[in-house]
């Protein structure tokens, strides 16, 4: 919806979209580690609760400033800073809390949460194609309808096993560093990190602001295309997500994620190419396979190799590699696109993809993690 708003109803340049995007992105840099500290300090759950609900209410007060007729960019820009601070809080604790419910086989585990999640990021994507049916306003308040609901399955979460909860005092410096240091000095978290840092600049600049050009530029623009496209990268997912609980979870992870991200990059190769609408939904659909390994193998190696003491911090470090890298994907796939066109963007990034994992293949042991 807020691609939609960006894009459709305000006609907004691609530069613009890019300053959007990044909005509500930037608040990562500043407050994901911070998440991660409290992930370990404070009742998980709880805190999901309090979160989500908070969550609700942004998104209710955007539907009703929208539905009064006061949709601005400068109040797009507002919202977007509101949910990702929240987002900063939420994904590291979400994360953590994955380790309170599963003792075992974390791989399967990983591959059932992301499939859940991208099952509900699928359904959302074509309720947001209704918008131009049902009106924006409504399809936001359903929105935070669905954001209120996930309190409720909060609430029904085991408390953490490992957080100390310790009301009153200050976050130390030292505590919000003790996550980084750990992943830097991992021989198997350090190489994934740097992955996930070109997943944020290419494949998410990709998905926020590319993705809506292709479809203005090329395809003629509408809610229902841009909620289609956009739903296909999750439906991709699901299906591989799938197969990966079926067989039990993946053995050989780092060679999942280099090949994982390595067929999502020709597939935004392939995009450049100007396929009709079809074939680029094909192209998201494939994106969406390799997302789902890729995703998956790098998840499950930071759940299985992060210490039981700075979990959330070391979460919160695998979140900070993708968000802290994507408000900068996201104001260079504008100004790229601006520069030398949506399609050209593409196949610079399909392009820098390529390279990335070949000298990250060279020059680490990643492939071998298993």
């Amino acid at each position: 919806m807020f691609q939609w708003l960006v894009v459709e109803e305000l006609h907004e340049s691609a530069t613009r979209v890019g300053t959007a995007q990044m909005a509500g992105l930037v608040p990562s840099l500043f407050f994901v580690l911070i998440g991660g500290v409290m992930a370990d300090r404070v009742d998980r759950r709880r805190a999901l609760v309090a979160l989500h609900l908070l969550a609700a209410t942004a998104c209710a007060a955007l539907g009703i400033a929208v539905g009064l007729g006061q949709l601005s960019f400068g109040l797009l820009i507002a919202y977007a800073l509101v949910a990702g601070t929240l987002q900063s809080f939420i994904v590291p604790n979400r994360d953590a809390q994955l380790s309170d419910v599963v003792d075992r086989e974390m791989s399967r585990a990983v591959a059932g949460m992301t499939m859940v999640q991208h099952v509900g990021q699928s359904a959302g994507s074509l309720i947001a194609g209704l918008a131009a049916l049902i009106g924006s306003p409504a399809v936001l308040g359903v929105q935070s309808l669905v954001a209120a609901s996930g309190a409720l399955a909060m609430r029904r979460l085991p408390p953490a096993r490992s957080a100390r909860v310790e009301r009153g005092t200050r976050i130390d410096l030292r505590e919000v560093r003790a996550g980084v240091v750990e992943v830097l000095q991992s021989r198997v978290l350090r190489p994934v990190m740097l992955l996930n840092v070109t997943v944020g600049i290419v494949f998410v600049g990709t998905y926020l602001v590319l993705l809506p050009l292709l479809v203005r530029e090329f395809y003629g623009g509408g809610a229902a295309r841009m909620g289609v496209l956009v739903a296909m990268i999750p439906i991709g997912s699901i299906l591989a997500n799938l197969g990966i609980v079926a067989r039990g979870g993946m053995v050989r992870k780092g060679r999942a994620l280099l090949l994982g991200q390595g067929f999502a990059g020709l597939c935004l190769g392939a995009m450049a190419f100007e396929p009709p609408f079809w074939g680029t939904s094909a192209a998201a659909f494939g994106w969406g396979i390799g997302a789902a390994f890729a995703i998956n193998a790098s998840r499950t190696l930071f759940q299985e190799h992060a210490s039981e003491a700075n979990r959330g911090r070391v979460l919160s470090v695998y979140t900070l590699a993708v968000l802290g890298a994507a408000p900068l994907g996201a104001q260079l796939s504008g100004y790229l696109a601006d520069g030398i066109g949506t399609l050209g963007t593409l196949a610079v990034y399909s392009a820098a993809m390529t390279l990335m994992l070949v000298a990250t293949g060279l020059i680490s042991a990643v492939g071998q993690f298993e």
